[in-house]
């Protein structure tokens, strides 16, 4: 049975080939390799929607069988690769916000779902007052982002709406825009 890293590891390794036949020199070579890939991922895909109705079709054992699949870190990643994830998008994303929970308690700050559109885009709100530290928003923004991409990975981006990026204001005025300003405020012939 292969691990997720074996799997990952295939992965990244027909990503290399795909690539390779794409910048092939003869064109009847490259459009020849995209539609076998094409073809066999149309079978594939079928094949797979067709057992996931089989093993639905068997009542309770079968929806146990396609939830332990969904949840399976392999089997999740092909079913996600052919859109047949048995978990809806925001299921899977109200999920991982669940389970960011316990890093939202040490943060005066939570992270509510607001909606995802047709596009796959998810919208979030960051609420509650700030408590001044940006650090430890950005570093709940990122376990959000983080645990959303890896439950989601089909989700097309985050907006995360309510928080403001850290900027860096050192105090100093740059060089640049003193000389502009100098130079606007000599009058000419001087």
């Amino acid at each position: 049975m292969p691990k997720q890293k074996e799997v990952e590891s295939q992965i990244e390794s027909i990503d290399k080939m795909v690539r390779a036949l794409e910048e092939a020199k003869d064109p009847v070579l490259r459009a020849n390799a995209k539609e076998l890939v094409q073809a066999l991922m149309t079978l594939h895909g079928a094949c797979l929607e067709r057992m996931l109705e089989v093993v639905g079709q068997s009542g309770v054992s079968g929806k146990s069988i396609i939830d332990t699949f969904a949840r399976d870190g392999v089997v999740k990643s092909v079913l996600l690769l052919y859109g047949l994830h048995p978990i809806d998008i925001k299921t899977r994303v109200l999920e991982a916000l669940e389970k960011t929970r316990s890093s939202m308690r040490s943060n005066a700050r939570t992270v509510s779902f607001v909606a995802i559109d047709d596009a796959g885009m998810v919208t979030l709100r960051m609420e509650g007052k700030s408590e001044g530290c940006r650090s430890s928003d950005s570093a709940l923004k990122q376990a959000v982002e983080q645990a959303i991409y890896e439950a989601a990975p089909d989700i097309s981006g985050i907006v995360l709406e309510g928080f403001v990026e850290k900027t860096s204001t050192t105090g100093f005025v740059p060089l640049a825009s003193l000389a502009a300003t100098a130079q606007q405020a000599i009058p000419e012939g001087a």
